[in-house]
């Protein structure tokens, strides 16, 4: 096995002053480093089972089927797209109680394999309707034109729901994640009272509940496809990792890659530290196949990567024109949007 100084030498001398540059060919398999194994080798995400629970809601709203049917169905789509195996909506539903209960206990007993890795629990703990009424003004541009402004109602839902993602059968959180979405729209009207029908705010509440998962960028980086590192190869043209994914989840060229290691603390519970990243290579034919991928790599990332981390995509950001996903990424939802002069 190279040991880190050894390892940081050839390196060097490979890239010639450490700097990387995007590769332009794979390195052959005789330029093969030797990898440690990790502590704890992570699974493909293609092998981790995932059960989705019904959504509970827990307070009278009208639109809290549709709220919770929008949510489920949203969080199992993340799921279908990290390339996970998602257990049938049929057994999640007979399992639901029975899940819950061990939750809350601590352990699931269960006999042979159990029927998932991972159990995703949801609950909606708010869903607010606000309005407001708007007098119709008018106002001289700086052209000296007069623009007139009518009156109307602006109404807004939120939905809020808590997510907790759990390991099967020690029922051990992963992770809470809080789902907050919204939708807001205006109408002109001359009635200050600013009435709306039940279809229409169901509508609302439907695609705020629709936000909550899709704009969580938390969620999609626990979800997003993931796959150990494999091997470790270092040449003129760079330094480059294999993964364990490739077109079979939707890698791509340029693709970003975050690396980590899971370790074991004194207590017996599992860790997870950041390796650095990486960017899957643009070779075609070569770079990218359908069970695995070459991602070029930084020298610290080398020094510190082992077989069986843990290789995850990261996800993409919000598209350039969608200003309210960009307000929800910074954390200022519809008030920074007003603030910019956007349209809400």
């Amino acid at each position: 096995m190279l040991k880190k100084g050894i390892l940081s030498s050839a390196i060097c001398v490979f890239l010639g002053g450490c700097q990387l540059t995007g590769p332009s060919a794979i390195c052959t398999p005789d330029t093969k480093v030797n990898l440690d194994t990790a502590e704890v080798p992570v699974q493909s995400s293609e092998d981790r089972r995932v059960i989705v629970l019904p959504v509970d809601i827990n307070f009278d709203d009208m639109a809290s089927d549709q709220i919770t049917e929008v949510l489920r169905q949203n969080l199992e789509t993340q799921i279908a797209d990290s390339g996970s195996n998602l257990v049938d909506r049929s057994v999640a539903n007979k399992l639901k109680q029975e899940i819950k209960l061990a939750e809350q206990s601590g352990k699931y007993n269960v006999n042979g394999v159990p029927i998932a890795d991972m159990a995703i629990i949801t609950e909606v703990t708010a869903s607010d309707f606000s309005k407001k009424f708007s007098e119709a003004f008018s106002y001289v541009n700086d052209d000296g034109e007069r623009i007139s402004v009518p009156a109307k109602c602006n109404y807004k839902v939120t939905v809020t729901a808590t997510s907790k993602v759990v390991t099967i059968p020690d029922m051990k959180l992963v992770k809470r994640v809080t789902l907050v979405g919204d939708e807001t729209k205006n109408t002109n009207t001359r009635n200050s009272n600013c009435p709306m029908s039940e279809i229409e705010y169901t509508g609302m509440a439907s695609k705020a509940a629709k936000e909550a998962v899709e704009y969580n960028r938390e969620f999609a980086m626990m979800l997003a496809p993931s796959a150990p590192v494999r091997e470790l190869r270092i040449c003129e043209a760079g330094t480059m990792v294999k993964i364990g994914m490739g077109s079979n989840k939707q890698v791509t060229p340029g693709a970003e890659i975050a690396f980590s290691k899971i370790i074991m603390n004194d207590d017996g519970e599992a860790e997870t530290f950041a390796a650095g990243e990486g960017t899957v290579v643009d070779i075609p034919q070569h770079g990218i196949k359908e069970n695995y991928a070459w991602v070029s790599i930084d020298e610290e990332t080398a020094l510190k990567i082992k077989e069986g981390d843990a290789a995850r995509v990261i996800p993409e950001g919000c598209a350039a024109f969608d200003f309210e996903c960009h307000a929800n990424e910074l954390g200022v939802g519809d008030l920074g949007l007003d603030k910019l002069g956007l349209p809400l």
